[in-house]
């Protein structure tokens, strides 16, 4: 097949979460089974920098790259603005099926409109972004009420990556015989390469929180933990990229008592990242409306347990996996308890339970498969 994925941060755009890791995960493997694939993205990178070096290949995938107008914008406000993005209204007829991967921005806006003008088939997969929540919901109404739903209007199909999220989508009027459930694939290098997390922030003993700083990832709550624990010297490490909530958790961690407990160390990729998964006594990810988490996963690839809320569909395919505690969102007091609830010989079952459910359900060559199949069934 010729496959078009469209993402506004792709390869390298680490600072924005998961979408670009699964995009272009799900890109290079699909390439890999023998199909055409191209993408199409913008040139941001992180809070201050851009990509460099315009259109590339990589693993078999061409990638174009569009400047936007402003780099802050994007970052801040989600607001990407692709310049000369008219080019690829013509382009979009070379393929049979265009992936877009998450929702509410001019890019994907644009080419679900090219795609639909020249009838081609767009799968539209959210990952957690297809519901208005936490932060800019007043700008994400506007969106929605100028350009959104006539955009869903024009998808021909859906890819929800839990059960959770497709009982979100049908609750806002998505026919669920036009949503397909297939999860996200997990990869990810436990090499250390040499790299020691503890060295570099000098820790000890610590509970890591992996992610983007971020009101609903539930960090406040983990804080609110800290000091119902019994080892008044364990350390929450917190590694993530900030959008805007950093200061508020320093404030709280000040509040509760445990600021000398609580360390921000900023984003961490490649060794530093496999080492900081590898060191902690355990990974915690009680987020709220956390449609898959890659976190977990990638946290049990590397050998250490998980905790995670039960709000949404990261609770849902850890409990799938029996791969780790699922407790209860916003419950300081429940984390409190998981978090001192370390059996070596439970966790190291859970752990092999998990890493066996990455290789069968969540690889990401039979993801890959899943969907090619899901494309065929809309041409």
């Amino acid at each position: 097949m010729k496959i078009l994925h469209v993402a506004p941060y792709f390869y390298g755009a680490w600072a924005y979460g998961g979408i670009p890791r699964l995009a272009w995960h799900l890109a290079a493997e699909q390439a890999a089974a023998g199909h055409q694939v191209d993408a199409v993205t913008t040139d941001v990178c992180d809070a201050t920098q851009r990509l460099t070096g315009g259109d590339y290949g990589r693993e078999g995938v061409r990638v174009r790259v569009y400047r936007n107008l402003s780099n802050s914008l994007a970052y801040h406000l989600q607001l990407f603005t692709p310049t000369g993005i008219g080019a690829e209204r013509v382009r979009i007829r070379d393929y049979d099926v265009v992936h877009v991967h998450g929702h509410r921005n001019f890019l994907s806006s644009a080419m679900i409109r090219f795609a639909a003008h020249r009838r081609v088939p767009v799968v539209l997969m959210p990952n957690g972004t297809f519901v208005n929540i936490e932060r800019r919901t007043g700008l994400k109404a506007a969106y929605d009420f100028f350009l959104g739903r006539r955009e869903v209007g024009m998808v021909s199909g859906f890819v929800a990556v839990a059960e959770a999220e497709r009982d979100q989508m049908t609750h806002l009027g998505i026919d669920s015989s036009r949503i397909r459930v297939i999860p996200d694939g997990v990869e990810m290098s436990c090499d250390t390469m040499g790299q020691s997390f503890k060295r570099e922030f000098g820790l000890g003993d610590y509970v890591l929180y992996l992610g983007k700083i971020t009101p609903r990832k539930g960090i406040d709550h983990l804080i609110r933990a800290l000091p119902l624990l019994k080892d008044t010297g364990l350390i929450l490490a917190i590694a993530g990229n900030d959008m805007g909530y950093q200061a508020k958790l320093a404030a709280l961690a000040h509040e509760v008592g445990v600021e000398d407990r609580v360390r921000f160390t900023g984003l961490v990729t490649g060794g530093l990242k496999a080492s900081a998964y590898r060191q902690a006594r355990v990974t915690v990810y009680a987020g709220r409306d956390e449609i898959f988490g890659l976190v977990p996963w990638e946290s049990i690839l590397c050998g250490t347990p998980v905790i995670v809320a039960d709000d949404c569909g990261c609770g849902e395919w850890v409990r799938a996996g029996q791969a780790g505690q699922v407790v209860s969102y916003a419950d300081p007091a429940a984390l409190a308890a998981a978090i001192e609830d370390r059996d070596p010989e439970r966790d190291r079952a859970a752990i092999e339970r998990g890493q066996a459910f990455c290789r069968d359900r969540l690889s990401w060559k039979r993801i890959a498969a899943e969907m090619v199949e899901y494309y065929r069934s809309l041409s």
